[in-house]
């Protein structure tokens, strides 16, 4: 297992809340943002799974675990929200991934954009003919490696 230096490098993501992101409470639903986070990290990390044309490798990562913290509702409007992803764990044959939604520039007089959503996910990489967990390669630890920061801050139950 490997703890990742703390030089955050994150990738962002931008996209549009759809209207039917939003619920009849009039914000974005709690299962829309676990849209977003997938949507995110695949940008991101497009061959998890699949080969450069889409195909399926001999390797599937799947989500094992999501904690998700909702920070501040998100209702629907025309402004794009970003989602950053990074690493701040990879281990033999596991990763997380860390992740905050939110504006992607600070309101007028701000110092920061608002946060409406921090969350983390573990992911387990595994053999698509026995399903049994694989060990990254040199290569894809690497492209992880790019990514790396800390793990974002969630409160305890």
């Amino acid at each position: 297992m490997t703890d990742l230096a703390p030089t955050p490098r994150r990738g962002r993501v931008t996209m549009q809340v759809r209207w039917s992101d939003v619920d009849l409470f009039a914000h974005v639903n709690n299962a829309a943002y676990l849209r977003f986070l997938d949507d995110a990290r695949f940008a991101l990390f497009p061959s998890m799974g699949v080969d450069p044309a889409g195909r399926p490798t001999d390797s599937l990562l799947v989500v094992v675990k999501h904690e998700i913290e909702y920070v501040a509702p998100l209702a629907f409007r025309p402004e794009p929200v970003a989602v950053d992803v990074w690493v701040p764990r990879i281990g033999r044959s596991s990763v997380d991934f860390g992740y905050e939604v939110l504006d992607v520039a600070a309101p007028t007089g701000a110092a920061e954009p608002v946060v409406y959503l921090r969350a983390r996910s573990r992911m387990v990489q595994l053999d698509r003919g026995t399903h049994a967990p694989r060990e990254f390669t040199t290569d894809e630890r690497a492209v992880f490696e790019q990514y790396a920061g800390e793990a974002p801050v969630l409160h305890g139950w």
